[in-house]
């Protein structure tokens, strides 16, 4: 269940209920619960203003986008036709993280120069970090993290455009990012099963595992929507689209026979393509 909340450049802007769990979670972490609200409004804020940086520069290349929701793992913008480039990919996956870091740095830099920051909270050294300073480091987190190529993420789609701009097909630049991804998820599973078995609670463990998950099922899932898009490419791995690892698709990559494939994975709904964005 999701509710509107705004409307920017044509773009409804939902909060999904699920984003209300965030909120427990800060005010749980800050004891402060003052704080812990006003760094979760502020927190989810910057994800839509970072969903934003992703649909305005795909707008800018033609591209509509259906909506932006705003959810516990992150933010999704639903973008119908993907730009068609590989360059307009990369620029469109790179405007996101691109947002983020500029919004920490302004928030950094603005709890430095008020030296007392809003809602601030004392702490043993002296120190009083406060509502500016969290977003702040919140959002250069966000960025880093969104910066590692775990294909579908931004990092991973940057991974893929570039490949596919400067080395081999969609198909092949699409099999490399989505294996380096679900490598990366698997790693991530594991951070969680070790904070488990080390007692080590803290660091949102089932928040990390569902990413985890996310990452995992839809790296495959593009990729099959990519080979179902060449049809010559699906074809010669008639067992593309079966999970990795224990499962039917090829653990090589498909052959690159220099056939450009410059047309969004289609995720058709009633004719159109789909593809999700999504900031975690």
């Amino acid at each position: 269940m999701a509710y509107k909340i705004a409307t920017v450049s044509d773009i409804p802007i939902y909060i999904d209920w699920s984003l209300i769990l965030m909120l427990f979670f800060m005010i749980s972490d800050f004891g402060n619960p003052l704080l812990g609200i006003a760094v979760g409004v502020g927190v989810a804020v910057s994800i839509a203003l970072h969903e934003l940086g992703h649909s305005l520069v795909a707008q800018a290349f033609g591209c509509r986008v259906r909506d932006i929701t705003l959810m516990l793992l992150g933010g999704c913008a639903t973008i119908v036709n993907m730009p068609r480039k590989a360059w307009q990919e990369f620029l469109m996956a790179a405007a996101g993280p691109l947002v983020s870091a500029g919004l920490g740095a302004l928030c950094l830099a603005s709890a430095l120069l008020l030296r007392i920051d809003p809602l601030s909270v004392s702490t043993p050294s002296g120190y009083r970090p406060g509502l500016l300073f969290y977003v702040g480091a919140i959002n250069i987190g966000l960025c880093v993290f969104n910066l590692l190529p775990a294909f579908p993420m931004d990092g991973g789609r940057i991974l893929r455009a570039f490949l596919q701009q400067f080395f081999m097909t969609r198909v092949r630049a699409t099999w490399v990012a989505s294996r380096i991804g679900r490598f990366l998820a698997i790693l991530m599973a594991l951070s969680v099963a070790y904070s488990f078995l080390a007692h080590q609670f803290q660091g949102y463990m089932l928040i990390r595992l569902l990413i985890a998950y996310y990452i995992y099922t839809s790296a495959e899932r593009e990729y099959r929507m990519v080979l179902m898009e060449d049809g010559a490419a699906r074809r010669r791995s008639p067992f593309a689209g079966f999970p990795f690892f224990g499962g039917g698709t090829p653990n090589t990559p498909p052959p690159d026979d220099g056939k450009a494939v410059v047309s969004p994975p289609p995720y058709a709904r009633g004719g159109s393509t789909r593809v999700d964005v999504r900031k975690e």
